[in-house]
């Protein structure tokens, strides 16, 4: 256990912690703070979040039938409220709008029509008719709810699952601005994350070869051990940046107020049908524990290739296309889509299976070359 801590506090230097803060920072801005401050992001995601809270404080976390004929219901009573706006403003009567069924049908030849209209929904930005807008949408998606218009040729097993969610009385309901934005947010979070633990365990053999401490370690036998204490080292140095790199992210997010949607399950968002009926607070968690999986994998594969790399230079080399393919092309499937339903139900299990064999495979691999490696090598 002291050769443990002691390889922790070679790993947590304060050089890389703070090469690893300066690193965050940079990504955080230019990768996450968007998503954060920006949320919602204009008009109507505004109203799509405003609606979405106020869907799931009248219905809660799922919607019936009944649910269903009352938003339409406050939808009439809103229309009412915008006929009632235009017929009090003169400019809607100087620009024959005066109704809400006209200011649908504006005719953008109009010059006066389509002044008006830029006039409220741009320049007064009138709350009434985006939400108006934003609750149409959502009407006729609700309509579509026995139709699976998604997919123009599903497979049976998805034929089958989409059935078996219809039975159930489970649709697609309330608005996917907070599941979208998640999902935007969290790939990103993976990315700091992600390189940030290659950042942190890659020089761990270098260092030693670098310092000529192999051959002593290898003249003794319980030197040969320190190969292990090096990878149990690394993986508690791991576990403990992406802990706190998640807890910071994941705080800053929290600023999205997600938390309404949190009991809502993951199928009666719209577009967001999964292969498992999560909630929403559910999928957040197995996100989560898909990043520790994916940074764990990382650093398996991170530490067998500094094991063989003979300079930081090598390191890099071999190291940047692996990473570079993983965070562009592979964490829309492993962390985003996770449970996604368009992708077939086995691929995504299949290939953190996969990677988890062929790094720890790796790993036993190269301990047991370690045991019979001779000094002279």
């Amino acid at each position: 256990m002291h050769i443990i801590i002691n390889e922790m506090k070679k790993i947590l230097n304060w050089k890389i912690l703070f090469t690893i803060a300066f690193v965050n920072m940079l990504l955080y801005y230019f990768l996450i703070e968007f998503d954060i401050k920006h949320f919602p992001n204009g008009r109507p995601a505004l109203d799509s979040y405003r609606i979405g809270v106020e869907m799931v404080h009248n219905y809660g976390p799922e919607m019936n039938e009944a649910d269903l004929a009352d938003f339409k219901e406050k939808y009439n009573q809103e229309v009412e409220k915008a006929n009632q706006f235009l017929q009090k403003r003169k400019d809607a009567q100087e620009a024959g709008v005066t109704s809400y069924e006209d200011f649908q049908n504006i005719d953008f030849g109009d010059t006066k029509a389509e002044a008006f209209h830029a006039k409220i929904i741009f320049d007064e930005e009138v709350d009434l008719f985006w939400e108006l807008g934003e609750r149409e949408r959502l009407i006729e998606l609700h309509d579509l709810r026995n139709e699976n218009f998604l997919l123009e040729q599903p497979t049976s097993y998805q034929k089958k699952y989409l059935d078996e969610l219809k039975t159930a009385g489970v649709f697609q309901a309330y608005p996917e601005v907070t599941l979208t934005n998640f999902q935007s947010i969290i790939r990103n979070i993976a990315i700091a994350v992600l390189i940030s633990v290659v950042l942190l365990v890659s020089p761990l053999f270098i260092r030693d070869r670098s310092l000529q401490m192999l051959d002593l370690q290898y003249t003794a036998r319980i030197g040969r051990t320190i190969f292990k204490k090096k990878i149990v080292a690394g993986l508690i140095s791991a576990f403990l940046v992406i802990s706190g790199l998640l807890a910071v992210y994941l705080g800053l997010y929290s600023q999205n107020h997600p938390e309404p949607f949190f009991d809502i399950p993951m199928n009666t968002f719209i577009a967001g049908y999964q292969w498992y009926n999560l909630t929403f607070f559910e999928y957040i968690i197995l996100t989560v524990i898909a990043i520790y999986v994916l940074g764990f994998i990382l650093i398996l594969l991170s530490l067998s290739v500094s094991q063989f790399a003979p300079n930081y230079i090598s390191l890099i080399g071999v190291q940047v296309p692996i990473i570079f393919g993983l965070l562009a092309f592979g964490l829309r499937y492993l962390l985003e889509w996770i449970t996604n339903f368009f992708l077939p139900q086995w691929l995504v299990p299949l290939c953190y299976s996969l990677f988890m064999v062929a790094s720890t495979l790796l790993i036993v691999l190269l301990w047991k070359r370690e045991k019979k490696k001779d000094i002279m090598l």
